[in-house]
């Protein structure tokens, strides 16, 4: 179907078009998402963002006007707003999260312990070598499961829970030896 004739269709609230679209774009805007987050998001949350560009198509088709004759090029920057959009989203829960731990301290003595624990903890993830860092970020940071940081690395899943083992090895020893 014509990039028109879809918009058209979404305008008019046709299911018909609006599978047409998922059907010729849901890949290309997967993959816009996917290049954009950068191997942030793992396949589901590519997925769901994909899908939140789709639902905007749906509940804004009448308001698009094309600059050209391409849908394309709407879909890349639509698909990249998405994905900035939920980058920036992930990183407020993070900074809301990490500020809660700092809010239940009690003393000032206690926050500058934690901010000193972090600073630590980022020198030392920043040291690792690679892929050890990328896993280990993508794990406790990103929060992915380790069935899809083996999968996005190429590596065996055993082989990712004994670099994540090693690296909170590190992490402990390194604590123990410097707080006693």
């Amino acid at each position: 179907m014509e990039d028109w004739t879809l918009l058209d269709g979404l305008a008019r609230k046709d299911p018909r078009c609006f599978e047409a679209l998922v059907d010729q774009y849901s890949r290309y805007i997967a993959a816009v998402v996917s290049k954009v987050a950068g191997g942030r998001f793992n396949s589901y949350d590519v997925e769901e963002v994909a899908g939140d560009v789709l639902v905007k198509l749906w509940t804004d088709g009448h308001k698009i006007i094309l600059r050209g004759d391409r849908l394309k090029p709407y879909l890349a920057i639509s698909g990249r707003n998405h994905t900035l959009n939920a980058l920036r989203k992930r990183q407020r829960v993070i900074e809301s999260e990490l500020e809660d731990d700092a809010v239940s301290c009690l003393s000032a003595e206690a926050l500058a312990i934690l901010r000193q624990e972090k600073e630590t903890i980022s020198g030392m993830v920043q040291g690792m070598g690679e892929p050890d860092r990328e896993i280990f970020i993508r794990r406790y940071f990103y929060l992915e499961k380790v069935r899809d940081i083996a999968c996005r690395l190429n590596m065996q899943e055993k082989a990712v829970t004994a670099r994540i083992r090693r690296a909170r090895d590190r992490l402990r020893i390194h604590y123990e030896t410097e707080n006693p």
